[in-house]
């Protein structure tokens, strides 16, 4: 009998842990992410006025969005044809590393493009409101792209979203580029992403952008207000 109970709970345990297991596999992770100038990592970008504000969606199967919003001030802008966003990217590192990229959300030359040219915002002041982009793992065998290219999406972001390796978002421009000169691509204002919540499907019954609205709505606000 007693072989029998315990052959029974055992059975119910790894019933449970199997359930846990697979709706672990579907949690939705959102980071934060502060963008501004850092002089430790980017000397040159001292006395930059610039700033955004992200949030990155994070899903264990490798699924990686952002939120964004930025602008672009002072003697870092305008934002024209001359100077255009020439890249939004996730690297590895701290707030006092350049690190390779993990994913790429928009580009173009001389980045990469990844998914595609980045919105260049409105001319009048510089900026640009909670544009939403997918990211693509940085998959090409150079230096540039974390473990050179041979790290999935899905692996990438299990090391977000285990802490494994601190990770910021960068905006990169065409000034920011040349004003960085040997260093390289270095950008102009980066945020170290900070885990804000995660939910379950049974959480947000199965609308995991309901998260994101308020997000954006949150960005809207502080750019009017210029609290950015």
């Amino acid at each position: 009998m007693n072989l029998l109970l315990k052959s029974a709970t055992l059975i119910a345990f790894l019933a449970t842990s199997s359930v846990h297991a697979s709706d672990r596999s579907e949690v939705t992770y959102y980071f934060d992410s502060e963008l501004a100038a850092d002089p430790a990592a980017v000397p040159m970008s001292a006395g930059s006025e610039s700033t955004g504000k992200g949030t990155v969606t994070v899903k264990n199967d490798g699924t990686v969005t952002m939120d964004i919003m930025w602008v672009i001030r002072g003697e870092d802008g305008p934002i024209n044809e001359d100077n255009a966003v020439i890249g939004m990217h996730i690297h590895t590192g701290d707030e006092y590393t350049n690190g390779p990229i993990v994913f790429g959300f928009c580009g173009q030359a001389p980045l990469s493009s990844f998914g595609g040219t980045c919105q260049q915002g409105w001319s009048s002041d510089s900026a640009q409101i909670a544009t939403k982009y997918a990211g693509k793992i940085c998959d090409m065998n150079v230096k540039d792209c974390y473990n050179y290219g041979q790290t999935s999406a899905k692996e990438a972001a299990q090391l977000l979203i285990d802490g494994r390796e601190d990770m910021y978002v960068n905006i990169h421009t065409t000034k920011s580029l040349a004003a960085n000169g040997k260093a390289g691509a270095l950008g102009l204002i980066r945020g170290q992403l900070r885990l804000k919540e995660e939910s379950s499907p049974a959480d947000s019954d199965g609308d995991d952008w309901s998260h994101m609205t308020s997000t954006s709505r949150e960005m809207k606000s502080s750019l009017r207000g210029g609290s950015v």
